[in-house]
């Protein structure tokens, strides 16, 4: 349930980094050495003391053939090729290259028609990245058999970027060879169908897409105008249905709208994933797919999204389900496994904050193979609190964040803190049931339950560069865990940091009031659930 309450934020940081942070990882890339982690057992700490400096040794050994190799390049005049060269040397951590960013092609064979000079140094540069990547993954391997889940994944990311032909990671990234062509398995599935993915209308068939871009559409077999069809498609039973990689989008709106939609879910689920490994990838999933057997998510599994052509058509289908829905613009619905939501064309990206807010309870409750309550009894604030939180994200290619400090949930998360006194400490908040955090009496009390669960999110995340965040995501697990007994007792975050409730509760006011007092950015819109 997404409320009227303000939300957290901050930058996503290089998503390698990250990684390695949410295990407690600390600052792996770069030869930095890794920070302590609350809690963890002397002999996990010395093993990833072992793993970072194996990386860093490893890295150093790296920068610096590839600086020889730029220095080789200068003296023979290759001045642009020797800063590329110098770029893909840098750490990773500095986030000056997108490591995501990998060819759809394999990499072409090295002409053996250039000059000799050049022949020589773009196969030596081969072979750099080539023998780096093996050896990142070997470390990655290790880090997996040691628990190092996220690690072992950001690892995973590092070795494609050196070596995009690296068939293992590549699988592994969710990636499958097709020909010459790195792709995956939904649109190697809808290319063999003879589809397309246009900007505009998604995947259609090829040999419709010139007609469609001539006005005409195509329905039951028979060709309309693109009037006619919208006139069909705005009764919702008719709407149109917009797949992709792991969405299913049906709207009445248009199917233009059903596209963008549908693009901009997939980026929040691969920004969603990535950020959230350590709670999506068990250490035997992992291990499967290292080992060559993926057995990882059903390619046929898609998560469902009723998008609706005004809030009055919103409003009539789901009232007899939820009363008050005329005061609510978006929710998921675990019964159905639907998020329904609507345009309103006065939201602006107000709407994609109620679309971040759901689709969250979304990727979290369908994480497992059954549908279960959680937070029936305890710990009920972290599942609104992560949503508000991810409200902030936003999408490429105005930069891929999460919010900053002065979102609205965070700006009002410290005020009500800071500056009205009103704070719940940690033992009896994280305590707090379902029930007990959605009726607390009083609607501004319920709004205050929503500030603080934002900005403790926000504090678990951030604190100190994330000291504490492996102990969030292992709670968060914990909290939707498949398994009755996990779920209903969940380790409490006192005994996963290793810090007294008491502390927390200190450092988390201290940490508040370090950020910027300014005046919110953003808007607060209607109610969610």
């Amino acid at each position: 349930m997404r409320t009227n309450l303000p939300i957290s934020a901050t930058r996503v940081r290089s998503s390698v980094l990250w990684l390695a942070v949410v295990l407690g990882l600390g600052v792996l890339l770069g030869g930095a050495a890794a920070q302590p982690v609350w809690g963890q057992s002397p002999g996990r700490e010395r093993a990833l003391e072992l793993l970072n400096k194996r990386y860093a040794d490893r890295y150093a050994e790296y920068a610096a053939e590839m600086e020889q190799l730029a220095k080789y390049c200068e003296e023979q005049s290759y001045f642009s090729d020797a800063e590329e060269i110098r770029q893909r040397a840098r750490p990773v951590s500095e986030g000056t290259m997108d490591i995501d960013d990998l060819p759809e092609t394999l990499l072409p064979e090295i002409p053996r028609t250039l000059p000799p000079t050049e022949l020589q140094w773009r196969t030596k540069l081969r072979k750099i990245e080539t023998d780096y990547a093996n050896e990142l993954f070997r470390i990655a391997r290790d880090a997996l058999s040691q628990g190092h889940v996220s690690l072992a994944f950001a690892l995973v990311r590092e070795t494609a970027f050196h070596n995009p032909d690296h068939a293992p990671s590549r699988e592994m990234l969710g990636y499958v060879r097709d020909g010459e062509e790195w792709t995956t398995a939904f649109a190697r599935m809808m290319k063999k169908k003879n589809y397309v993915d246009d900007p505009t209308f998604g995947w259609i068939d090829r040999k419709l897409l010139p007609r469609y871009l001539a006005g005409e559409r195509e329905l039951n077999g028979q060709w309309v105008s693109a009037e006619r069809e919208a006139a069909i498609r705005s009764d919702f039973r008719y709407a149109w249905q917009i797949q992709t990689e792991h969405f299913e989008v049906r709207t009445n709106h248009s199917r233009e709208k059903g596209v963008e939609i549908a693009r901009q879910l997939e980026e929040f689920h691969a920004f969603f994933l990535r950020e959230f490994t350590a709670f999506f990838n068990s250490r035997e999933q992992l291990q499967r797919l290292f080992t060559g057997r993926p057995g990882g998510r059903n390619v046929n599994h898609r998560y469902y999204v009723y998008y609706f052509r005004n809030k009055e058509e919103f409003v009539r289908a789901l009232r007899p389900r939820q009363p008050n829905i005329d005061q609510i613009n978006g929710l998921y619905m675990p019964a159905d496994r639907i998020a329904y939501f609507y345009f309103d064309e006065k939201s602006g990206d107000e709407t994609l904050e109620t679309v971040f807010h759901e689709v969250t309870h979304q990727l979290l409750g369908e994480s497992r193979n059954r549908m279960f309550d959680v937070g029936e009894k305890s710990d009920f604030w972290v599942i609104e609190g992560l949503a508000c939180y991810l409200e902030s994200y936003d999408l490429p290619p105005r930069g891929e964040h999460v919010g900053h400090p002065r979102h609205l949930r965070i700006y009002w998360a410290r005020r009500k803190a800071i500056d009205e006194g009103f704070y719940v400490p940690m033992r009896e908040f994280t305590g707090l049931g379902k029930q007990q955090f959605q009726q607390p009496g009083n609607y501004e009390t319920l709004q205050a339950y929503y500030n603080q669960a934002a900005g403790v999110v926000h504090f678990f995340l951030n604190y100190q560069d994330g000291i504490y965040q492996d102990a969030f995501i292992e709670y968060l697990s914990q909290v939707y865990h498949p398994s009755d007994r996990v779920r209903n007792n969940p380790d409490t975050l006192e005994d996963l940091t290793g810090i007294r409730f008491e502390t927390l509760d200190q450092q988390y006011l201290e940490h508040l009031e370090s950020l910027p007092a300014g005046l919110p950015v953003g808007r607060v819109g209607e109610n969610r659930e």
